[in-house]
């Protein structure tokens, strides 16, 4: 195949995209993002060290090209304001989870009543459900003890009964917000 046919593949909507040429340009912001992640990530794994260049962009460019096959980029509408409320969400609750940590770890008379709750993810699969699942384990307790298709398992050190649930709720709205998706509807409780 001629190189020109190769485009014209590509520009048909055959690529390894199948929605345009390379890339479709709704999806430019997140390949734009998930450019400037690793590139800041390979800067902080080097200390800042301007001579790891010369390794660091060939392995930067090789991993985002596997990362952009095995993953694409998506349309989601990012906005400055919701990027800057969820990293100070993030940060606030990695303080406050790792503070609840340490408290219940220097004091073992603090009750514990463990528990596994189920929690049926509303959000749509890939990075949402994935940085859902992520910042989960900065709820104060909490971890994402398993995945079965698209309920979690929540495992808690504290029984808090529909509180957990209703921050679980918060949180998903939280992600939402940060990806530009409708917040999901809230459950049925049932009384």
């Amino acid at each position: 195949m001629q190189p020109r046919d190769a485009v014209r593949k590509l520009k048909r909507g055959k690529g390894p995209w199948a929605e345009g040429p390379w890339l479709p340009r709704v999806a430019w912001k997140s390949a734009l993002a998930r450019v400037a992640f690793m590139c800041i990530s390979w800067w902080a794994l080097c200390d800042g060290d301007p001579s790891s260049v010369t390794f660091g962009v060939p392995v930067v460019t090789v991993v985002l090209v596997v990362s952009f096959m095995l993953s694409p980029p998506r349309k989601y509408s990012w906005r400055l304001l919701d990027i800057a409320r969820f990293a100070v969400f993030f940060l606030v609750g990695s303080v406050q989870g790792g503070f609840d940590v340490a408290r219940r770890a220097l004091a073992p008379g603090l009750p514990i009543s463990p528990v596994f709750i189920r929690y049926r993810l509303r959000l749509p699969a890939g990075a949402p459900c994935t940085v859902f699942r992520l910042t989960l384990s900065l709820m104060p307790g909490t971890l994402n003890a398993d995945v079965l298709g698209e309920v979690l398992v929540v495992h808690s050190l504290v029984d808090r009964g529909e509180v957990l649930q209703h921050e679980l709720e918060d949180l998903e709205r939280r992600v939402a917000r940060l990806f530009g998706l409708d917040a999901p509807p809230r459950e049925a409780t049932h009384a």
